[in-house]
């Protein structure tokens, strides 16, 4: 950090009080008279990343004296103040990149502290001045100030979780599929349920897995029995299920737009507002089962209004017990249905059947849709990477 950025104890309380609101990354920049004076300053290098790496500009795209690139912005005081910010590149001095948020020197004077972040895609410009001066306004830009205080627990107990490292699973001598939820739940203290709503406070799904899988489940869903010809689980592992090498009639496989090796496949029909499973052998065409929209929908929105998705480093320790060291905590907001369906229609997001029928008993373990790592970033409104 260039040192003239850098807070006294005064700000530093500030600059706490706002990230209790807002998690995304944010830069620091010290007003100077030039910058007021000249309604210019020059885009630090940790600015300009974030201004790459949330969308908003690239200056590397930007040409040195070609038009000005307008973004909307807000500046944070007393009141909420809407506005736009220019970012250019002149021909003098080598092309450097350089900004303005409009109005800004309305509220600041020299050696003044500006906290700048990017929230839905608007810069957002804050001076540091005290809490009170923004107390009451903060809440009106960053997105939904009721779960804040969960925000803010999560964050401590993150903290502590990273503090702690390797952590011996709730399952030590045995590998087992769901050791690495329950053990960060066991740690984080939220108790084993069967519940669809979100697990930390009622407020935060918590998704967890192995380092190096990198398709999350993002919920399960049996078929809508009114408008699937087979409407149990159990009839369509019969039905399509193969015999495997432990002599079980096994579903175990992901489905995409395509036919698969069982000849199972996806169609979302747009217009009917569903999404169908279908089943191609050579010629012969079968339906299989169907979902509403609506109930995926539902379905999506209940299971991941918030979400920390966190990956898991496995070990063994000296003791031969097997721990895991929790790392990547990423969180995400809002998913957007309409784009969970043209993820589908991608082949971005996959279906997958989990069970097999042993002497008449069924064993499933709950058939449900996943999504690559790499591609939350479109189904989420708001993804963040929590330090």
């Amino acid at each position: 950090m260039n040192p003239l950025f850098k807070p006294n104890d005064e700000e530093s309380i500030v600059i706490e009080f706002i990230n209790n609101y807002n998690l995304n990354e944010f830069a620091l920049i010290r007003m100077t008279q030039t910058m007021i004076d000249k309604a210019i300053i020059d885009a630090s290098e940790s600015l300009r990343k974030i201004l790459f790496d949330k969308k908003l500009v690239s200056f590397k795209d930007l040409i040195p004296g070609g038009a000005k690139e307008y973004k909307d912005a807000i500046i944070i005081t007393d009141t909420i103040v809407e506005t736009k910010v220019s970012f250019y590149r002149p021909k003098t001095k080598q092309g450097d990149p350089r900004f303005w948020p409009y109005n800004l020197k309305r509220f600041v004077e020299e050696g003044d502290l500006v906290y700048m972040t990017i929230s839905n895609n608007t810069l957002i410009a804050i001076p540091i001045k005290t809490i009170e001066q923004i107390s009451r306004t903060i809440n009106d830009v960053f997105e939904d100030p009721e779960n804040q205080k969960v925000i803010v627990q999560l964050k401590k107990d993150l903290s502590l979780l990273k503090q702690s490292g390797a952590i011996e699973s709730i399952v030590p001598n045995k590998r087992a599929p769901k050791d690495v939820g329950l053990t960060l739940e066991s740690f984080l203290g939220v108790k084993v349920n069967s519940l669809k709503t979100p697990d930390y406070l009622g407020k935060i799904e918590l998704k967890s897995k192995r380092q190096g899988r990198t398709k999350d489940s993002l919920f399960s869903k049996v078929p809508d029995k009114d408008i699937s010809k087979y409407k149990t689980v159990r009839s369509i592992i019969d039905k399509f299920g193969m015999i495997d090498s432990q002599n079980r009639k096994a579903l175990y496989n992901n489905i995409i737009t395509k036919p698969n090796s069982h000849g199972l496949y996806l169609v979302p029909d747009n217009e009917k507002m569903i999404l169908n499973q279908m089943y191609l052998n050579n010629s012969f065409h079968d339906d299989v089962c169907a979902w509403h929209y609506k109930t995926l929908r539902n379905s999506l929105e209940i299971k991941h209004p918030t979400t920390l998705w966190v990956d898991a480093i496995e070990e063994v320790n000296k003791e031969g017990n097997i721990t895991f060291t929790f790392i990547n905590f990423e969180l995400t907001t809002k998913p957007l249905f309409s784009e969970f369906i043209s993820l589908i229609e991608r082949d971005l997001i996959n279906f997958d059947w989990k069970g097999h029928i042993t002497n008449g008993k069924k064993r499933d373990h709950g058939p449900g849709f996943r999504i690559d790592k790499a591609n939350r970033k479109y189904l989420f409104k708001t993804l963040i990477n929590i330090n």
